[in-house]
């Protein structure tokens, strides 16, 4: 598709203006793109602390001071821009880049997120679809790849088909890549356990179930092995949570579930 680059700018900064959001849908020529502004988010020394020492503790290996400062330079306007990119030339279903500019970038619109669609799935087919989904983020992994930001709500379908989408995270420029792999896994099941009509008891059934979809996909031991070196700590963090449950109307409960889901990983 050939857009006039003027005539699309135009159009996304009038839709900038019209509505006070980093992101949003409309229409130029006949078509749908989405229009997105980044937010600037700067890693704090105190963060990177942490990171060195999270990806110690999985990984049993120090990650350099200099290797983590990189990531600094991940944080530029354009660097989702050149993610998509990247990724839409190595065969990955991604929104195309359609204009990039230093204020913003517009995308083709590829659909609604699976977080909505969710609400509106029967049973038989939200474990259908998230069954797929599973195996996706399995393939997808077998492939090299890692997202940052695998939520449903980061997934989008469209005549049949899913798009990834919000590529902002870059903390798997500098991570080892079964640990941003693993980071992956738990944030998709995460985002799945008690959303929309999920309630806990299917959130129970449902997880191991997409646990096993994935693995059959995308059988590497070592991430099984991060998440095993993960648990120790989610324990202790799921067991203090667990005290303020009462006050949470989903994000402890969540974080519960999952902890008892991974551990059954054999």
């Amino acid at each position: 598709m050939n857009e006039n680059p003027q005539a699309l700018e135009a159009a996304a900064r009038t839709a900038l203006t019209t509505h006070h959001s980093r992101a949003l849908v409309f229409e130029f020529e006949g078509q749908r793109y989405v229009v997105k502004k980044l937010a600037e988010k700067p890693r704090k020394l105190i963060q990177t602390l942490f990171m060195r020492w999270l990806v110690k503790r999985l990984t049993g290996q120090p990650l350099p001071m200099r290797t983590l400062a990189l990531s600094q330079a991940a944080n530029g306007m354009d660097f989702e821009a050149r993610r998509l990119q990247s990724l839409a030339a190595a065969g990955i279903r991604v929104p195309r880049v359609a204009l990039v500019t230093p204020e913003f970038f517009v995308l083709e619109f590829c659909g609604t997120v699976i977080a909505t669609l969710l609400e509106q799935w029967t049973m038989e087919t939200w474990r259908s679809e998230l069954g797929r989904q599973a195996t996706e983020l399995g393939q997808f992994h077998k492939a090299g790849q890692w997202h940052g930001g695998a939520q449903i709500k980061n997934i989008t379908l469209q005549d049949g088909l899913s798009y990834r989408i919000d590529f902002e995270e870059n903390f798997g420029e500098f991570l080892p890549l079964t640990v941003a792999q693993a980071a992956d896994l738990v944030l998709f099941l995460n985002s799945i356990s008690l959303a929309g009509p999920v309630d806990e008891a299917e959130s129970r059934r449902l997880l191991p179930e997409l646990l096993g979809r994935y693995f059959a996909a995308n059988p590497d031991p070592e991430i099984k092995q991060v998440i095993r070196r993960a648990l120790p700590l989610l324990g202790t963090l799921s067991g203090i949570a667990g005290c303020f449950q009462r006050w949470s109307k989903k994000g402890i409960r969540r974080v519960l579930i999952l902890v008892d889901v991974l551990r059954g990983i054999d």
